[in-house]
């Protein structure tokens, strides 16, 4: 009888011993799913130190705990006996014995357990750029997501480059950081952050090209917005500046469009017969129609008019298609309706397209000129 009861005694020890097993989240946050795959429902996510209990042991890969008054299936892997420490994460994070990558997600780490640490707030800013820029350097056969211009007025790199990224977008923080001549640039609101990784050259004319090579993004936490943007203010807002993401354009209407040259003179068929192109004296260049691409994946469509028309008529590339010989381009601006418009590409070994009924070529120096006088203070 003895041994019976101690038999049953122990076997209730254990069962309670693994329905009583507590566990912490170690990584920055856990997704605490409503079944055991990683394609499940969320149920909530748990910041790091959350003490959860263990329920039942799946095949060494997930776990089914309780974790405050929700159940659910968490990865095994973020989950320990020991409750994580901030003092052991900092000193992981100052060891530069250890990866960037590891330096990295233990300041992360230790960041969202003492968000009131200012220090580490910064240090885990640093050591994403630090990260990142290893990232886009690492990059063995590098491949052109999309390019940019951008004039610096005697500025540093990294300031010309956040120029060129916050030109157009309303109520956003930026940074931007540079090695050699690669680049990562941050950019975020309330909502999430966008991260560009690519090189840069800037020429005598201080007009510099860059090259975005890759493209992510993730939603904002306060944490993260604290060690990006740490004491930086939001870019002020301009008239016609955009929200965050609009217009912004798929990689198959990029591949349609980095097609096309860039630049096209404006033609006028003369009473004769013959093609002339409308010349600006002031600029000493024909005038122009131009596809121009910027660091966010948006396309603008710039025409100079010439004539009663003078002055340049600016529209925003939401859609594009192409079909045969033709593209087609849905052009928007705020406040402006939606239009269509036809984009006839030359035909054969041609250089002459059509926009609507006005053709252009890209050949710019091809055809006879049409003057029009240099005034004083401009056309």
């Amino acid at each position: 009888m003895q041994t019976l009861l101690l038999s049953l005694l122990l076997a209730t020890a254990a069962a309670d011993a693994t329905t009583e097993q507590r566990v912490y989240v170690l990584g920055s946050s856990l997704n605490l799913r409503k079944e055991p795959s990683a394609e499940a429902e969320i149920l909530e996510k748990l910041q790091i130190g959350t003490e959860c209990r263990v329920a039942e042991k799946l095949d060494g890969t997930w776990l089914k705990v309780r974790c405050g008054e929700k159940d659910g299936y968490a990865s095994a892997s973020l989950l320990g006996p020991e409750k994580p420490s901030a003092e052991k994460l900092k000193a992981e994070a100052q060891d530069t014995s250890l990866s960037l990558k590891q330096r990295e997600d233990s300041a992360l780490r230790a960041a969202t357990l003492s968000p009131e640490d200012v220090e580490l707030q910064k240090l885990l800013g640093t050591l994403f750029f630090e990260r990142n820029l290893e990232l886009v350097a690492g990059i063995k056969k590098p491949k052109t997501l999309r390019t940019f211009k951008h004039t610096c007025f005697k500025q540093n790199d990294s300031s010309c480059i956040g120029d060129a990224a916050v030109a157009g977008v309303k109520d956003v923080k930026i940074r931007v950081e540079t090695k050699g001549f690669l680049f990562v640039v941050a950019l975020g609101n309330a909502e999430r952050v966008a991260v560009y990784r690519g090189r840069y050259k800037i020429d005598k004319a201080q007009v510099l090209t860059g090259e975005i090579l890759e493209s992510t993004g993730f939603a904002t936490t306060s944490v993260m917005e604290k060690a990006l943007f740490f004491d930086i203010k939001p870019s002020p807002s301009g008239r016609g500046d955009l929200a965050f993401g609009r217009f912004a354009l798929d990689d198959a209407s990029h591949a349609i469009l980095d097609g096309l040259p860039r630049e096209w003179a404006v033609l006028e068929r003369s009473e004769s017969g013959i093609w002339k192109a409308h010349w600006d004296d002031c600029l000493k260049r024909p005038y122009l129609l131009k596809f121009k691409p910027d660091i966010h994946g948006r396309w603008l469509l710039l025409i100079e008019n010439v004539g009663m028309d003078a002055g340049i008529k600016s529209r925003w590339i939401s859609a594009v298609s192409k079909r045969g010989n033709e593209i087609e381009l849905t052009l928007e601006d705020d406040g402006v309706a939606a239009t269509r418009e036809l984009f006839k590409l030359p035909e054969g070994r041609g250089d002459i397209a059509y926009l609507g009924e006005k053709a252009y070529s890209f050949k710019l120096d091809r055809y006879p000129e049409v003057h029009h006088r240099c005034l004083q203070g401009g056309p």
